[in-house]
């Protein structure tokens, strides 16, 4: 699948993006942890809202934007068959 890089990422990183997303997810859901960033200008620490999808796109490197777009793509293809 050479022409889906981004699929391609997802599939080796499959199992292991689901075991952490689990993790994750319990975190935010089961336990009293926030995740926050510092801010550097008023030094305290703000909780951080970011979904669990782009933690794990940062984490293993997968572009979220460019993996929609190859959807679509694949979308277009299946359509003109």
């Amino acid at each position: 699948m050479k022409e889906y890089p981004e699929h391609d990422k997802q599939s080796k990183i499959i199992d292991q993006s689901q075991i952490i997303g689990c993790f994750i997810e319990w975190l935010m859901h089961e336990t009293d942890i926030v995740f926050g960033k510092w801010d550097e200008h008023d030094d305290e620490l703000n909780p951080c809202h970011i979904s669990i999808q782009q933690i794990l796109a940062d984490y293993f490197d997968i572009d979220l934007n460019k993996l929609e777009a190859e959807k679509q793509s694949m979308l277009e293809k299946i359509r003109m068959e």
